[in-house]
């Protein structure tokens, strides 16, 4: 499979049918089950500040903005954004609503926690992972940790990696076709997804690092791996596992 795919590809990937999918394919009990070990993981109580991001459509900021805590959430598809926001001010939720990109996106305040889940931190090659891990890092105050969930790191993806997948949630299909760039170590897709005589195609590029590459990573910008589970029952992640969730915390300046 040869596709042409921008680096850039994520500004404009969510929408349409694309946006339609993410969403179909999430259950409340998963997201309660998520935000469940977040709050677990990151040490948090109500009334902390959490940075969500990328936050998609924000199943996860609302839950934890209805359980007590502040939230900010950034994202840069539009589609998606203005969904939040309707629900924030529909429900007079404690969130910041942010239409933007992390990599440029300059954050105002310091937070209490942050997270990163559903793949996302894979979407930027390495100068662009570098930029958003330390944009987080600086956000963060001491002691603050910051979660990264994703089932494209190297030890999860390549041990079985999927070059064809097909999906059937309610009357919208989904089809998948992977192909590897070995060179340079991202995967490239195409999405085409169909619905009643509806069709589109979207494709992306997801760029696939080691976790210890990670770990090295989040340690240059001052953020200390505490821990790495292969579910959100805190299990100990190992090769193969479908699901990595990290926690780090920001370490103190001396």
């Amino acid at each position: 499979m040869t596709i042409d795919i921008n680096n850039e590809w994520y500004v404009d990937f969510f929408s349409g049918l694309n946006c339609e999918m993410w969403e179909k394919a999430t259950t409340t009990e998963w997201t309660q089950q998520e935000v469940d070990f977040l709050i677990d993981t990151l040490t948090i109580k109500p009334g902390d500040h959490i940075l969500d991001v990328p936050c998609g459509f924000g199943r996860h900021t609302l839950e934890l903005a209805k359980r007590g805590f502040t939230m900010t959430g950034i994202d840069i598809s539009a589609d998606y954004i203005q969904k939040l926001n309707e629900q924030v001010e529909a429900e007079h939720l404690p969130v910041q609503v942010i239409l933007g990109d992390i990599l440029t996106t300059k954050l105002e305040r310091f937070f209490d926690g942050a997270y990163c889940l559903g793949n996302s931190f894979g979407y930027v090659d390495y100068a662009g992972i570098t930029a958003f891990v330390k944009n987080v890092s600086d956000a963060l105050t001491p002691g603050a940790r910051f979660v990264i969930n994703s089932g494209m790191v190297a030890e999860s993806i390549l041990p079985n990696f999927p070059k064809t997948g097909h999906y059937v949630l309610g009357d919208l299909i989904m089809d998948i076709r992977n192909a590897y760039v070995v060179g340079e170590s991202y995967m490239a897709t195409e999405l085409t997804y169909t619905k009643g005589g509806r069709s589109e195609t979207h494709s992306f590029k997801h760029h696939v690092y080691t976790l210890s590459e990670i770990k090295r990573l989040l340690a240059r910008y001052g953020l200390r791996t505490i821990a790495v589970y292969n579910s959100t029952e805190k299990l100990d992640y190992q090769l193969g596992d479908q699901q990595m969730y990290l926690v780090a915390e920001k370490q103190a300046i001396r």
